[in-house]
């Protein structure tokens, strides 16, 4: 008599799914960022008088060298101002000079020679004050700059503090951008290692290496990203402008042999958080096997893995939530 209940095992379904080798993964990896061209500096300049404009001789884009003239009021006041200051002077000098000779001579009192030194040392200040007031008629370029913004119009007049235009320092352009944390840790402890380049939708045809200027260590409260200031290295092209976007390509070169390897970054079980894992194939018993991995970065629709798995060995990349340890499956690529 057959056996019946042997005839109606079912042999447990053997599930197929695709496998992917591992592979070497190369020493650069490579990100793309957007970023924003700025300045080396903005300043706003005023006068640190009050008084009617009556030159304002630039406009807003103008290019000006360090020292060429923004603007300047009204003469006249000052003048007068710094005329009467000297003929001051000049009395309280004729008056401590006279003051002396008596004193020497025993015909003056000391009272009076001191009363016309404290004369002639106010007078040097009151002419110090008029020269350094006349002086401040006239805003020059601190620097090498472009206007970026006037504030006011000719033959207004002006108080002290009250911004007349705004220069934007373009000695050295400055790019920023954004890093997630995982490359901002790199970019901080192994900067020799990053190569920074950047092109500009406005300037095509234009790539321009970048240097790592400044590190902002407090991170964005939202993004969690760390804003990272480059500085484009050498003559920045005539066609950029502050404000512009920029494509940051990151480049990171990995010191020395990591051993790590690429697969799918479908191929990372992400049900045994916080630890990631994988799915092995054995060649030998045909079963696969979860082994607990450690991530590096990703590269489009792969992953690094730094540890936990070799170059040529397979694991799943897909279909591993219906897996279970030392199941036999049949592979669906080879």
């Amino acid at each position: 008599m057959p056996n019946t209940a042997a005839a109606n095992t079912v042999a447990p379904e053997t599930p197929t799914v695709p496998l992917s080798a591992a592979v070497s993964a190369n020493k650069d990896v490579q990100r793309v960022f957007v970023g924003r061209l700025e300045p080396l500096r903005v300043v706003d300049l005023a006068f640190q008088i009050s008084g009617q404009i009556l030159e304002l001789p630039v406009s807003a884009g103008e290019s000006l060298k360090q020292g060429e003239l923004i603007a300047r009021l009204d003469l006249a006041d000052f003048e007068l101002a710094l005329a009467r200051a000297q003929a001051s002077l000049d009395l309280a000098t004729s008056e401590f000079n006279r003051s002396s000779q008596l004193a020497n001579r025993g015909a003056g009192s000391e009272a009076r020679l001191d009363t016309a030194k404290a004369q002639l040392a106010q007078s040097e200040v009151a002419m110090r004050e008029a020269e350094r007031r006349l002086a401040q008629t006239s805003i020059k370029a601190p620097f090498e700059a472009l206007v970026g913004r006037i504030f006011v119009e000719a033959y207004s007049n002006t108080t002290p503090a009250a911004p007349i235009v705004r220069l934007q320092d373009i000695s050295e352009m400055r790019v920023y951008i954004s890093l997630p944390e995982e490359l901002a840790a790199l970019a901080r402890t192994q900067a020799e290692n990053f190569n920074i380049t950047a092109t500009f939708p406005a300037a095509p045809g234009y790539e321009a290496e970048l240097i790592l200027r400044e590190f902002v260590t407090e991170p964005d409260p939202v993004a969690q990203t760390y804003v990272v200031e480059f500085a484009i290295a050498g003559e920045p092209d005539p066609r950029l402008l502050p404000g512009m976007t920029a494509n940051v390509v990151a480049g990171l070169t990995v010191p020395g042999d990591t051993g790590g390897v690429l697969v799918p970054v479908a191929a990372i079980d992400t049900t045994s958080a916080p630890e990631p894992r994988v799915w092995v194939f054995d060649e030998a018993t045909g079963t696969v096997g979860p082994r607990t991995v450690r991530l590096g970065l990703p590269r489009k629709n792969s992953i690094v893995v730094l540890e936990g798995l070799a170059a040529g060995q397979r694991v799943v990349s897909g279909g591993w939530w219906k897996l279970i340890d030392g199941m036999t499956i049949r592979p669906d690529a080879l």
